[in-house]
């Protein structure tokens, strides 16, 4: 791999401060304790070519940062709750060099924003040689919600609606393309029908990012307004859940771990 001084300078202009910080952190409460430390360089506005990639992997060990995982911004869009969005063919492209720069550097790559990502999981998981950290917390959320959906459908059609509300609110923190027109209307659907709203990019999307804005939600007592009654769903239906989780997370790890 080589750079061109162009190329160099814009790596160094993108990620000499973050550098620095991810320096002072490792120094001040990582080193000699035994943690995965990850280094995340996902949160910017373009995409971390596999050349920026190698700048940042070589830049910490040669300041001697020991690390687990490194986790760019890949191509395409990794959106909260939803399959891949973008080019596969570019994709493996990339990730075949990502993956090799992890290999030689000795870490695992870390895809952020990993649910749900099935066209792209076989790609992964061959060219990393398996050797990946997929966070998939969210889809454990949209799957307890799926289950009060199933078990406690009244209950469920009250957090719609106010997820409705909060919608606009949550994507303070969240890039989504939901469209909220495309979600079918509550008051059209029977109870028997809202499971399958989870099957749905654009209503998967609105219960995923506004989860922090549900649990929160308090009534004019100040009490917790769907906190404790959720809670007390998932624990009446634990069963319910395990089975959920056990074939949704279970398709994740046959496409991650499976032959293409």
């Amino acid at each position: 791999m080589a750079f061109g001084e162009q190329e160099f300078r814009r790596a160094c202009l993108i990620y000499a401060a973050a550098l620095d910080h991810a320096v002072h952190i490792y120094e001040t409460f990582i080193r000699g304790n035994a943690v995965d430390f990850e280094i995340s360089i996902d949160e910017t506005m373009t995409p971390t070519t596999p050349a920026q990639h190698y700048f940042v992997a070589s830049e910490l060990l040669r300041r001697g940062v020991k690390f687990a995982t490194i986790a760019p911004r890949f191509c395409g869009e990794f959106q909260k709750g939803i399959d891949y969005i973008g080019d596969l063919k570019q994709f493996e492209a990339e990730m075949r060099v990502h993956a090799a720069i992890a290999r030689k550097f000795g870490y695992k790559l870390s895809i952020h924003s990993g649910s749900d990502k099935f066209s792209v999981f076989p790609i992964i998981g061959e060219l990393t040689q398996r050797h990946f950290h997929v966070k998939t917390a969210g889809t454990n959320w949209l799957e307890a919600m799926r289950v009060v959906a199933m078990a406690e459908p009244e209950l469920y059609r009250e957090v719609h609606a106010f997820a409705l509300g909060a919608f606009h609110e949550a994507t303070k923190y969240y890039h989504v393309t939901t469209d909220l027109n495309k979600i079918p209307a509550l008051d059209s659907l029977s109870d028997a029908e809202l499971p399958a709203l989870f099957d749905q990019n654009d209503a998967r999307q609105l219960i995923h990012i506004t989860y922090g804005l549900i649990l929160s939600a308090k009534d004019e007592s100040g009490a917790s307004r769907f906190k404790t009654r959720l809670y007390h769903c998932w624990r009446e239906n634990d069963a319910l859940y395990y089975d959920r989780l056990e074939q949704h997370i279970g398709r994740h790890l046959a496409l991650l771990y499976g032959k293409r």
